[in-house]
């Protein structure tokens, strides 16, 4: 199809053109309304992401800087909506300057825009199991709950893991809380790690808030075991498995004036041999090198070997003390975790 043209002098113009005034214009500048002011419709802020700004009009680039940094973005095509990719602290007053832009029309701003937002604080987390958490259900479930909702839930399952690994599923029991539920029972009295990222690689929240720091929870499963030290005279020390009685030996609690305190405990700690020193009931002062085959259950106060020339009535300084050899066996047969109950029946 032939196109129409408009002669103006030795100039051929196409019938889409106009001459006003001695200028070229196309028409359908001239059919469309003056272009309004640019202005910032809204912003949303993220700690993790930056800043988005939606503009009343269509945008062919924008300048912009933070913290002494200036950066232009361009678009492949007029968009009304850019993200100025940053990070912002949280918890703290965060400001940039948008100093031009550029549209269609070729607009630009008057003057720069200062625009400020106080970021929310930085996401916290509750673990169940918490940190050192003894007997911990084997079948789980393991609970993780942020403060805020999460905005990427698969992900953020990802971000965090177990050492040594559980296998296992996340379920999402809300918008902030996760349970992880263990393909199989975890073995009894093992050592376990809850790890959480943090920073921008881990968790986000729908906000775009993020941990501040990874998380660490250490855990314990629980045992089928169980130590029990009975003070009824003859004094004992039983190891049960399962409700089963495997090891049974004479023991020894505290002297008059001392105290071996009674309740539920858990074996805390197993160090081959240790320096004891303190202060006997009379004020007279002790000094055992070397005291082996040492199970720590709560401050100072362990199983352990000692030398004695008998054995089922009170003599310790506290702590449950067993023949050498005895001590040794046992020290093979339990786990840190096992739990351990002291009672005067």
């Amino acid at each position: 199809m032939s196109k129409k043209f408009w002669f103006v002098g030795l100039s051929l113009l196409p019938a889409a053109a106009l001459v006003v005034g001695g200028l070229h214009v196309r028409r359908d500048l001239l059919n469309r309304k003056a272009a309004r002011n640019v202005s910032i419709a809204k912003s949303k802020w993220e700690a993790a992401k930056g800043v988005q700004l939606t503009f009343n009009e269509p945008l062919d680039a924008v300048t912009w800087s933070v913290n002494g940094r200036t950066s232009t973005i361009r678009f492949m095509k007029p968009a009304t909506s850019v993200w100025l990719k940053t990070s912002f602290p949280q918890g703290k007053k965060s400001t940039i300057k948008v100093r031009s832009v550029e549209t269609t029309y070729k607009q630009h701003i008057a003057e720069n825009w200062r625009l400020s937002d106080i970021l929310p604080a930085s996401m916290k987390v509750v673990t169940n199991p918490g940190p050192w958490q003894l007997n911990v259900p084997r079948k789980g479930p393991y609970t993780v709950q942020f403060s805020a909702p999460i905005q990427n839930r698969t992900k953020a399952t990802q971000d965090i893991s177990f050492a040594p690994n559980i296998s296992g599923k996340w379920v999402w029991e809300n918008a902030d809380t996760a349970a992880f539920y263990p393909a199989h029972e975890v073995a009894p009295a093992a050592q376990e790690k809850m790890l959480i990222n943090s920073g921008k690689t881990g968790p986000i929240s729908t906000s775009g808030q993020y941990l501040s720091t990874s998380v660490t929870r250490n855990f314990i499963t629980a045992s089928n075991e169980k130590i029990v030290v009975r003070e009824k005279l003859p004094e004992t020390l039983t190891l049960y498995k399962n409700g089963k009685a495997i090891f049974h030996s004479l023991c020894n609690t505290a002297v008059k004036g001392a105290h071996t305190p009674l309740g539920q405990f858990y074996i805390r700690t197993k160090y081959l041999h240790v320096d004891m020193k303190g202060v006997n009931p009379n004020g007279t002062h002790y000094n055992d090198p070397n005291v082996p085959w040492v199970m720590g259950l709560i401050g100072s106060i362990a199983i352990h070997g000692f030398p004695r020339a008998s054995y089922g009535f009170p003599q310790s300084n506290g702590c449950v003390e067993l023949p050498v050899k005895i001590a040794k066996k046992l020290y093979s047969m339990v786990k840190v975790g096992t739990p351990v109950e002291i009672t005067k029946s």
